[in-house]
């Protein structure tokens, strides 16, 4: 059975107020700090342009916890689920965002803006979340959830570009060296793979970046085994892929590369191997984790350069698939 992606529609005809507020939010963030006046007027103009932005053609996606809304095409709202224009309230402190996540080139995940519960950031256009989309997940069948990860999914992930994924692991192995504050470090959320997208070709990851206390380098490769791998959604595990398994070593491929390329972490924990150990299951390697994970942690120290790693990275894989075979 074939599922359609769902299709979001970006060519509406800007509003004349979602204009408005997009040109006062340029001149905002053009600002380090703003007056009074300056903050009511630009709530103002946010409380006059939900009626035209929280609405059904305005609708990009949902998570668990939080719908995305088309502002502009450089814009979008985000706002908790079942959030109304008459949640607002105009007496809410207004924040600037910090641009704490603004080296990240592929990250679109930090409020430009935020006032209360809603926050603006800016939208990374047309796209496909990796997994089940969460709206999908409420009212397909668990067998119509499977098909579309398998024959949906898994194919159009596994066709994406290897450069697609270096980038984007380049900016998350980019927060294991950003500190919040004393003992305060930077976790994406890899619990629900909605939390990376694709659009055109390249790669993307859309949520808020978690605080984590006293722990470094906890943004590793089995972090993203668990996005790309092992989790359908937040709250289901990724089926078997049965004939398509085929996708799931190529995605496995794609990843690895890119993580050694980004010189990352393979694993910090036992939650991590316990990740590995169930992503090479779907992969059907039986390869022992720990050998994999040595052989990937001696790339790093014994290779100077990205390109020796890379290319020691490639003979590897090759290695490690030859070792293990996919059935006929």
């Amino acid at each position: 059975m074939n599922i359609n992606f769902p299709t979001y529609n970006y060519n509406q005809n800007f509003q004349g107020n979602s204009r408005r507020l997009q040109n006062s939010i340029d001149k905002a963030l053009l600002k380090k700090t703003l007056s009074k006046s300056e903050e009511k007027n630009l709530i103002k103009e946010i409380a006059n342009a939900l009626n035209t932005i929280l609405i059904p053609p305005k609708y990009i996606e949902e998570g668990s916890h939080n719908a995305l809304y088309k502002i502009t095409h450089k814009y979008a709202a985000r706002v908790p689920l079942n959030y109304k224009p008459e949640d607002f309230k105009e007496n809410d402190l207004l924040k600037l965002g910090r641009g704490i996540f603004s080296k990240l080139k592929n990250y679109f995940g930090e409020a430009v803006i935020e006032i209360g519960k809603l926050q603006i950031l800016p939208n990374v256009g047309k796209h496909i979340p990796a997994g089940i989309p969460e709206h999908l997940t409420k009212f397909l069948s668990k067998n119509k959830i499977n098909q579309y990860y398998i024959n949906t999914y898994l194919p159009t992930f596994a066709k994406l570009p290897q450069d697609s994924y270096n980038i984007l692991f380049k900016d998350i192995e980019k927060l294991n060296e950003i500190k919040l504050g004393p003992r305060q470090y930077c976790l994406f959320d890899y619990l629900n793979p909605n939390n990376i997208v694709t659009r055109s070709g390249k790669l993307y990851l859309v949520d808020e970046i978690d605080t984590l206390q006293d722990k470094s380098y906890m943004n590793t490769t089995a972090k993203l085994l668990n996005i790309f791998i092992n989790r359908a959604s937040r709250n289901q595990e990724a089926p078997f892929a049965g004939k398509n398994i085929k996708f799931v070593r190529k995605i496995f491929q794609r990843v690895l590369i890119a993580s050694v390329n980004a010189n990352m972490l393979p694993a910090n924990s036992k939650e991590d191997i316990e990740i590995w150990q169930r992503a090479l299951i779907k992969c059907n390697i039986k390869t022992n984790v720990y050998e994999i994970l040595n052989n990937l942690e001696s790339m790093s120290t014994q290779y100077k350069t990205k390109e020796e790693r890379v290319n020691a990275g490639k003979i590897y894989l090759n290695k490690l698939f030859n070792e293990n075979p996919l059935k006929k």
